[in-house]
Protein backbone atom coordinates (compact mmCIF):
# COMPACT_ATOMS: atom_id res chain seq x y z
CA UNK A 1 0.00 0.00 0.00
CA UNK A 2 1.32 3.46 -0.86
CA UNK A 3 2.57 5.42 2.14
CA UNK A 4 0.27 8.34 1.30
CA UNK A 5 -2.76 6.02 1.61
CA UNK A 6 -2.55 6.23 5.44
CA UNK A 7 -4.02 2.81 6.05
CA UNK A 8 -6.95 3.21 3.66
CA UNK A 9 -6.88 0.30 1.19
CA UNK A 10 -7.33 0.62 -2.53
CA UNK A 11 -10.79 -0.22 -3.76
CA UNK A 12 -13.06 0.17 -6.75
CA UNK A 13 -13.65 3.87 -7.07
CA UNK A 14 -16.25 5.35 -9.40
CA UNK A 15 -14.08 8.16 -10.84
CA UNK A 16 -17.13 9.91 -12.28
CA UNK A 17 -19.39 10.36 -9.25
CA UNK A 18 -21.77 13.30 -9.75
CA UNK A 19 -25.48 13.97 -9.60
CA UNK A 20 -26.16 12.85 -13.17
CA UNK A 21 -24.92 9.34 -12.26
CA UNK A 22 -27.04 8.91 -9.10
CA UNK A 23 -30.62 7.70 -9.51
CA UNK A 24 -33.49 7.09 -7.09
CA UNK A 25 -35.79 4.15 -7.67
CA UNK A 26 -38.05 2.30 -5.25
CA UNK A 27 -36.74 4.47 -2.42
CA UNK A 28 -33.16 3.37 -3.09
CA UNK A 29 -30.28 5.43 -4.46
CA UNK A 30 -28.22 3.75 -7.17
CA UNK A 31 -24.92 4.86 -8.67
CA UNK A 32 -24.66 4.12 -12.38
CA UNK A 33 -22.16 4.68 -15.20
CA UNK A 34 -19.17 2.78 -13.86
CA UNK A 35 -17.33 3.17 -17.19
CA UNK A 36 -14.58 5.33 -15.66
CA UNK A 37 -14.17 3.20 -12.53
CA UNK A 38 -10.79 1.79 -11.55
CA UNK A 39 -8.89 0.37 -8.60
CA UNK A 40 -7.48 3.30 -6.69
CA UNK A 41 -7.55 5.11 -3.40
CA UNK A 42 -11.21 5.74 -2.55
CA UNK A 43 -10.64 9.41 -1.68
CA UNK A 44 -9.77 10.21 -5.32
CA UNK A 45 -13.41 9.66 -6.31
CA UNK A 46 -14.56 12.99 -4.86
CA UNK A 47 -12.31 14.97 -7.21
CA UNK A 48 -14.89 14.63 -10.00
CA UNK A 49 -17.77 15.16 -7.55
CA UNK A 50 -16.27 18.44 -6.36
CA UNK A 51 -15.38 19.43 -9.94
CA UNK A 52 -19.03 19.03 -10.98
CA UNK A 53 -20.23 20.99 -7.93
CA UNK A 54 -17.87 23.83 -8.88
CA UNK A 55 -19.19 23.78 -12.44
CA UNK A 56 -22.72 24.17 -11.06
CA UNK A 57 -22.04 26.72 -8.33
CA UNK A 58 -18.69 28.37 -9.12
CA UNK A 59 -15.52 28.16 -7.00
CA UNK A 60 -16.26 26.33 -3.76
CA UNK A 61 -12.84 26.09 -2.08
CA UNK A 62 -13.35 26.36 1.66
CA UNK A 63 -17.16 26.22 1.39
CA UNK A 64 -18.78 24.77 4.55
CA UNK A 65 -21.06 22.41 2.59
CA UNK A 66 -18.07 20.84 0.83
CA UNK A 67 -16.37 20.34 4.18
CA UNK A 68 -19.46 18.55 5.49
CA UNK A 69 -19.66 16.39 2.33
CA UNK A 70 -15.95 15.56 2.61
CA UNK A 71 -16.25 14.62 6.28
CA UNK A 72 -19.36 12.48 5.70
CA UNK A 73 -17.48 10.67 2.91
CA UNK A 74 -14.42 10.12 5.14
CA UNK A 75 -16.31 8.77 8.18
CA UNK A 76 -16.42 5.11 7.07
CA UNK A 77 -12.60 5.08 6.98
CA UNK A 78 -11.97 6.71 10.35
CA UNK A 79 -11.95 10.09 12.01
CA UNK A 80 -12.37 12.78 9.35
CA UNK A 81 -10.00 15.16 11.14
CA UNK A 82 -7.23 12.54 10.91
CA UNK A 83 -7.90 11.82 7.22
CA UNK A 84 -8.20 15.35 5.81
CA UNK A 85 -4.52 15.62 4.85
CA UNK A 86 -4.75 12.33 2.96
CA UNK A 87 -7.98 13.52 1.36
CA UNK A 88 -6.35 16.75 0.16
CA UNK A 89 -3.45 14.80 -1.36
CA UNK A 90 -5.95 12.49 -3.09
CA UNK A 91 -7.69 15.55 -4.55
CA UNK A 92 -4.39 16.86 -5.92
CA UNK A 93 -3.63 13.46 -7.46
CA UNK A 94 -7.21 13.17 -8.68
CA UNK A 95 -6.71 16.20 -10.91
CA UNK A 96 -3.88 14.44 -12.73
CA UNK A 97 -5.75 11.11 -12.93
CA UNK A 98 -8.76 12.88 -14.43
CA UNK A 99 -6.56 14.78 -16.87
CA UNK A 100 -4.94 11.54 -18.11
CA UNK A 101 -8.40 10.02 -18.57
CA UNK A 102 -9.53 13.06 -20.59
CA UNK A 103 -6.42 12.85 -22.77
CA UNK A 104 -7.39 9.26 -23.62
CA UNK A 105 -10.82 10.53 -24.66
CA UNK A 106 -9.24 13.25 -26.82
CA UNK A 107 -7.16 10.64 -28.63
CA UNK A 108 -10.32 8.78 -29.60
CA UNK A 109 -12.36 11.68 -31.00
CA UNK A 110 -11.98 14.04 -33.92
CA UNK A 111 -10.61 17.56 -33.45
CA UNK A 112 -14.01 19.01 -34.34
CA UNK A 113 -15.66 17.10 -31.47
CA UNK A 114 -13.05 17.95 -28.84
CA UNK A 115 -14.47 21.28 -27.64
CA UNK A 116 -17.90 19.72 -27.18
CA UNK A 117 -16.82 16.41 -25.62
CA UNK A 118 -13.92 17.65 -23.48
CA UNK A 119 -14.79 21.26 -22.57
CA UNK A 120 -13.24 21.09 -19.10
CA UNK A 121 -9.66 20.41 -20.24
CA UNK A 122 -8.44 23.97 -19.49
CA UNK A 123 -10.01 23.80 -16.03
CA UNK A 124 -8.38 20.41 -15.43
CA UNK A 125 -4.99 21.78 -16.39
CA UNK A 126 -5.56 24.68 -13.98
CA UNK A 127 -6.37 22.19 -11.18
CA UNK A 128 -3.17 20.28 -11.93
CA UNK A 129 -1.05 23.41 -11.89
CA UNK A 130 -2.71 24.65 -8.68
CA UNK A 131 -2.28 21.26 -7.01
CA UNK A 132 1.38 20.98 -7.98
CA UNK A 133 2.24 24.40 -6.56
Amino acid sequence: MASWARGVPETIQHDDLHGANVFRGDGTLRILDWGDSCVSHPFVTLFVTFLHLEEMDGPLRGHAQLARLRDAYLEPWGRPAELRETFELAQRLGAFAHLFKELRVLDAISEEERPRLAPDLPALLAHCVAGAA
